[in-house]
């Protein structure tokens, strides 16, 4: 992991201040992961205004994106998965806000895993609320999905299928959610307690280049019972067909699928 000093990026070391940071003591952070091709970042100008939008909600300081990019380029010239972590910085206990608040920034860097061929999902007990930042952006506070994916690991399923507390459909634990039915695209409208995710966008943008409706929506989970196929999208997998959903199997191939699947989004 790499801390960034005023003008420089250096290896961090867990140190009093690190584990005193109130991203550490009360998840007080937003992160962003991301793809890296020789050294680029994948859909980098997607990942900026994602972090924006996610530094913006929690009242943290923008920041700039050239010295993300930078640091990238130099710390990690090949190609695997980065992780930007933008923290309040220390600020001692209790939740009072910060009068002189100093931001914190991190990268780390991991080998790109193997995508899998494709995900059972399994519906969670556990509910989103559609006003809930951590739902909404990718906050250092993850309870939620690591309950969620732990419940679901347990019922034999790989990544748990959330629900809103209303009942609608959200999306997976770290991943959104689509479905095809007739020749148009399904998926959950960003009013459904879902991260609008890097991913999500650069489907939607392939579908309507393509001609392939997608309707975005409320849907009720017995929307599933109907469709042709599934597949889950984020920036590290990319692309995964749902192979079944709470033990329902799903065909994994589809002529909308086969086409997304070949653009290599």
């Amino acid at each position: 992991m790499y801390w960034r000093d005023k003008q420089k990026w250096v290896e961090a070391e867990p140190t009093a201040t690190t584990l005193g940071d109130r991203a550490f003591q009360l998840g007080d952070g937003v992160f962003e992961t991301f793809r890296i091709d020789n050294g680029a970042i994948r859909h980098g100008q997607l990942h900026r205004a994602s972090l924006e939008a996610a530094c913006d909600a929690m009242a943290l300081a923008p920041q700039d994106w050239r010295i993300v990019e930078s640091g990238v380029r130099k710390l990690m010239p090949g190609s695997g998965v980065g992780k930007l972590q933008v923290t309040r910085g220390p600020g001692g206990r209790g939740l009072a806000p910060l009068s002189d608040q100093q931001e914190a920034l991190y990268l780390q860097f991991s080998p790109l895993p193997e995508a899998p061929d494709s995900v059972r999902l399994a519906i969670s007990s556990i509910r989103r609320s559609t006003t809930s930042l951590a739902a909404r952006y990718k906050t250092m506070s993850y309870a939620d999905n690591l309950a969620a994916r732990r419940e679901a690991v347990a019922q034999g399923a790989d990544m748990a299928l959330m629900l809103t507390e209303a009942g609608f459909v959200s999306g997976g634990d770290s991943a959104n959610l689509f479905w095809i039915r007739d020749g148009e695209m399904f998926t959950p409208s960003t009013q459904c307690a879902i991260r609008n995710g890097v991913m999500r966008q650069s489907v939607m943008h392939w579908a309507q280049a393509a001609g392939v409706e997608v309707k975005e929506s409320a849907f009720n989970p017995d929307a599933l019972a109907s469709a042709e196929c599934a597949f889950v999208s984020n920036a590290v997998m990319g692309v995964t067909p749902v192979a079944a959903i709470d033990g329902r199997v799903l065909p994994v191939s589809h002529d909308v699928l086969e086409d997304l699947l070949a653009a290599a989004l």
